[in-house]
């Protein structure tokens, strides 16, 4: 008799399944028995089903009744069931609204340093313009910040500034004054010979002697300049400036418009809040309604409209 080790260490011929013939390679694989098997298997369940749905259809009564049928809705001939929730008190909704506030006022406080942080960068990554300066006049990057910041809110956007319908005369600006130059370099020089600020310098007190030792300075070794660079691209570097400002501009707008939500999320909560006091201590004065508002876009009418939600007034009532 072989042993088992060395049986199992002799060579042994590999049994190759039969493939698919190539007339036959547009119906994809072969299929083996054990494919077979589990085809059957699962059109045999199928047809049981059908089967016993079948005779629970020819042996229906009409008249069969259920006390559940008294309570028991369906939609769409499905049946809707309790799925046994509980609903919660008014105090531990309070108390959840409370703790939803909560997390909401961490999240616009932690939103406002960062739009604050991206506001004081901006402000540091100001292009300079300018004779002096080395920065041509990019008009293409300029209408870019500007659509930007009109996406924030923060301006109006060219068009809408410039293009307004209406009848009669144009609005005239609620500051500022205009003022037309002829070319850039009377744009550069204006204001410059005109509202100077003189400052006088005082007089210089004299020196006088108190009997104190003079402190003794000690050489400092001066700090070596830092070597300029070389082979600089001044435009490469200029490009990448204004990409990283607009990046900038990018991650300032997410976070506007994230607090713009964020607030209105807790004015919501707040409004809910106080809306679940006992005996009703609100009443409502007003629906939800468009308002006339100027600054708004107009709409496929042509209107300046805006929506209001609804307003609520409050009975008066004492704290501690």
């Amino acid at each position: 008799m072989v042993n088992s080790s060395l049986k199992n260490a002799m060579a042994r011929r590999n049994h190759k399944e039969r493939a698919q013939p190539l007339h036959r390679a547009r119906l994809g694989l072969l299929e083996k028995h054990k494919d077979y098997v589990h085809r059957a298997r699962d059109y045999k369940s199928k047809q049981d089903r059908i089967r016993k749905l079948r005779e629970k259809a020819a042996f229906r009564n009409k008249d069969e009744f259920y006390w559940g049928m008294v309570k028991g809705q369906t939609k769409d001939g499905v049946a809707i069931g309790d799925r046994g929730n509980v609903a919660l008190d008014t105090d531990v909704v309070k108390i959840l609204k409370s703790q939803d506030l909560g997390y909401v006022r961490v999240q616009i406080a932690k939103d406002e340093k960062k739009v604050s942080k991206l506001r004081a960068e901006l402000e540091v990554t100001a292009p300079i313009a300018g004779p002096s300066s080395g920065v041509d006049w990019d008009a293409a990057s300029e209408l870019a910040e500007v659509e930007k910041l009109a996406e924030m809110g923060i301006v109006l956007r060219p068009q809408a500034a410039n293009g307004r319908k209406g009848k009669g005369k144009g609005k005239a600006p609620a500051a500022g004054h205009v003022v037309f130059a002829d070319d850039r370099e009377e744009f550069n020089s204006y204001g410059r010979n005109t509202g100077e600020i003189v400052v006088e310098e005082e007089p210089e007190e004299e020196a006088v002697d108190l009997g104190w030792a003079e402190p003794v300075q000690t050489k400092k070794k001066k700090a070596k300049a830092p070597e300029p660079a070389e082979n600089v691209d001044e435009e490469q570097v200029a490009e990448e400036a204004r990409e990283h400002r607009m990046e900038l501009l990018t991650s300032l707008s997410a976070y506007l418009g994230r607090l713009k939500l964020l607030r209105q999320a807790e004015s919501r909560l707040l409004t809910t809040k106080g809306l679940m006091g006992k005996g009703g201590s609100a009443k409502k004065v007003r629906e939800s309604q468009f308002v006339q508002d100027d600054s708004a876009p107009e709409n496929k009418n042509g209107e300046r409209t805006r929506l209001e939600g609804k307003m609520w007034k409050w009975k008066l009532e004492r704290r501690r």
